[in-house]
């Protein structure tokens, strides 16, 4: 064999080799939406199946069915049912039941500021009511007479709640719901990809290049007020700009001290970034009923964790970072 045909074999075993690693490492991408968990949520994902698509579908009907028990107007779920019988003791949901038990932490964690049971006072404020008012001073003081998480008891078997205790799991369900998602995902052999709902997300899989995600601009619509890259964490924010409203140049939103009924001032966004969406869903927003600076602080208490407030002081809007998440800023408004 000569030169010439031995560099045509080597060519040609090249080429061969590349189909070949083509072939094996091939995979398929399909993103799509739907309207769950009161918001858009849509999902992204890749495997080496052609169904990659069906399978999101799956993945959809997964999240349906875990919306339907943790959601509180979910009629027949679990707590609705909760929240709408007068039984003192429950056959504790296994979802429910690890709820809970990160409702329980941020409790002692807030000093009481972040209360799952503040749902009779949230009831109050009727922010979905196209004609807002404020509701009557004396009325908040009696309902929150009817809320503290102290009042519950619950184990992995039973809960027990007395008459007149509701639930809300607002301010956890979305995340939890993200990460058993993800985990179902995977199990189907989508190994990369993202699940968005607005205000939770979480990015898995992708070991190359960095995920840009948006901050919302509290004040201004349709803008960020900061881009961060990440990889294969969760994200989860709470606002001031999400359920409100206005009267005498005043804002009015729906996450409320629990201590007080009253919504809380002077700060206008909490973004968590930490491996569970579960854990960056309650951390928003309990640190958002915090102290902004105490906060911070504390968030180092909780492992690969990373913050970011953007808070009210003399009239501007101002930040305050974790010390991880300054080198995931990309950009951001001054």
């Amino acid at each position: 064999m000569n030169r010439k045909e031995i560099t045509s074999l080597i060519i040609l075993l090249a080429v061969v080799a590349f189909g070949l690693y083509r072939y094996v490492t091939r995979s398929y991408t399909a993103e799509k939406s739907q309207y769950l968990m009161d918001t858009i949520v849509r999902i992204s994902a890749t495997s080496k199946s052609k169904d990659v698509s069906q399978k999101i579908d799956q993945v959809f009907e997964y999240i349906k069915k875990l919306e339907t028990d943790l959601n509180e107007y979910k009629q027949g779920g679990w707590l609705w049912q909760v929240n709408n019988t007068n039984d003192y003791k429950y056959r504790m949901h296994p979802d429910a039941y690890e709820l809970l038990v990160l409702a329980d932490s941020l409790y002692r964690f807030t000093d009481g500021k972040f209360d799952i049971t503040i749902k009779p006072v949230f009831d109050l404020w009727q922010f979905s009511s196209a004609i807002p008012q404020l509701p009557d001073s004396l009325l908040i003081r009696k309902t929150l007479a009817r809320t503290g998480f102290d009042k519950l008891r619950f184990d992995q078997e039973y809960l027990y709640k007395p008459y007149g205790l509701q639930l809300t799991f607002g301010a956890l369900a979305k995340g939890y719901i993200i990460d058993k998602a993800r985990e179902y995902m995977l199990s189907l052999d989508l190994y990369k990809g993202y699940i968005d709902c607005h205000s939770s997300m979480t990015f898995f899989g992708n070991r190359i290049l960095p995920e840009i995600v948006g901050i919302q601009h509290p004040r201004k619509l349709n803008d960020i007020i900061a881009t961060l890259q990440v990889r294969d964490t969760s994200i989860g924010t709470s606002g001031d700009y999400q359920q409100y409203f206005d009267i005498d140049s005043t804002r009015y939103h729906h996450i409320l001290n629990a201590k007080t009924g009253y919504p809380i001032k002077d700060v206008y966004s909490v973004t968590v970034l930490n491996p569970s969406a579960l854990m960056a869903d309650g951390l928003s927003t309990a640190i958002f009923v915090m102290d902004p600076e105490q906060a911070v602080d504390l968030i180092k208490l909780f492992p690969d964790t990373e913050v970011i407030v953007y808070y009210r002081k003399n009239g501007s809007i101002m930040s305050l970072k974790s010390q991880g998440i300054k080198s995931m800023i990309q950009s951001e408004q001054g």
